[in-house]
């Protein structure tokens, strides 16, 4: 779980708010990112606290409850969603508007049941098959950069309507 992503989302900011306000290298964000808060350096805290405009204790206090919490990495727009993939996100949860994009995306995947009879009937080929078939669409496609990569990391996730407003993608290899 990318925590500090998480963290700085909820207060509206970004790593990269963090290097242009602090100095902290991005480097080092990035790899902060990827540990719990108890491995977090006093420097870090303070350089999160600064960016957010609040007291180091509060921040601490706030990323030992967010770790505690479990929460999702959140996504109202492409450009979330793509940092979400970029950092591996074992949950994103869609909101706002850009869950309408996203049901267009969820109607176009198989259902298990569905899945599983097409690959004990081919013995595993079509996975091999549909693979090839997409990677050749995509290079001859007239779709965006964005658009391609998002279709194409979408395909690791499956989709949880929660409510009106929220769908939940969580990856496929937590089914089994």
């Amino acid at each position: 779980m990318s925590l500090l992503d998480i963290y700085l989302q909820k207060n509206e900011k970004k790593r990269y708010d963090v290097f242009k306000q602090t100095g902290l290298s991005q480097q080092m964000l990035s790899s902060v990112n990827k540990k719990s808060v108890s491995s977090y350096s006093v420097t870090t805290i303070q350089a999160i606290a600064k960016t957010v405009k609040k007291n180091a204790g509060t921040v601490l206090d706030e990323l030992l409850a967010l770790e505690k919490e479990n929460a999702y990495f959140e996504v109202f727009n492409a450009e979330d969603l793509l940092l979400a993939f970029n950092n591996k996100e074992p949950h994103i949860l869609i909101k706002g508007e850009y869950k309408k994009e996203m049901d267009e995306l969820a109607k176009s995947q198989l259902l298990d049941t569905e899945t599983l009879g097409l690959e004990l009937g081919s013995a595993g080929l079509v996975t091999v098959w549909a693979e090839l078939m997409i990677q050749l669409g995509n290079r001859f496609s007239n779709k965006d950069h964005d658009k391609k990569r998002i279709e194409s990391q979408i395909r690791k996730y499956k989709f949880k309507p929660l409510n009106e407003k929220e769908i939940l993608l969580y990856l496929r290899l937590f089914d089994y």
